[in-house]
């Protein structure tokens, strides 16, 4: 492959699970870049692909990659791979840059997101989602206590029959309140 200069594109750690994968391993990735192929990872899922940069940490845990070599496999490498290395896949003058900002090392399972740029623009920001979140509950316990003052207005007299108590526990009602307790 490398004397052909081929680049490869695998999987981190998925194999045996359909046919296109049944001999790869672990070590795949690793083998390959030791050897001067340009690697990068992939995923068939959409739900793995928001963290890739987890796969390139196993790139460092199954084969002793550099951690910096390790994030070229989710990012450089393939805009090498595509040939757009000009445009993207490193934060370098003159290059679109969407990037993520961690709060530590990018290939740490500890390390959350703290912000999201996207050519240029932040789209994602911790600090502004903890304010929004708040505002969002606020509005939501707003809301749910305007029901319930309305579900109270508009109760029907009680049975002449002397039944006065709890709602059921199927009253959208205690619904509402047991929310409003949590």
């Amino acid at each position: 492959m490398k004397e052909h200069g081929a680049g490869a594109s695998t999987f981190s750690d998925w194999w045996a699970y359909k046919y296109e994968v049944i001999d790869a391993i672990p070590y795949n990735g690793a083998l390959m870049h030791d050897v001067g192929v340009v690697v990068t990872y992939n995923s068939d899922s959409g739900e793995l692909a928001r963290r890739m940069n987890l796969e390139a940490a196993k790139a460092v845990k199954y084969g002793g990659v550099a951690p910096a070599e390790a994030l070229k496999f989710v990012t450089l490498n393939s805009a090498i791979q595509l040939g757009v290395e000009k445009y993207v896949g490193s934060l370098e003058e003159g290059k679109h840059a969407d990037f993520v900002i961690w709060s530590g090392s990018p290939l740490s399972t500890y390390s959350k997101c703290e912000q999201t740029w996207i050519e240029g623009r932040k789209y994602f920001d911790i600090e502004e989602d903890k304010k929004m979140r708040t505002q969002v509950m606020a509005e939501r316990a707003r809301l749910i206590q305007k029901v319930l003052a309305s579900a109270s207005k508009d109760k029907p007299e009680e049975p002449a029959s002397g039944m006065r108590g709890r709602p059921t526990e199927n009253s959208s009602e205690t619904m509402l309140r047991q929310e409003v307790e949590r």
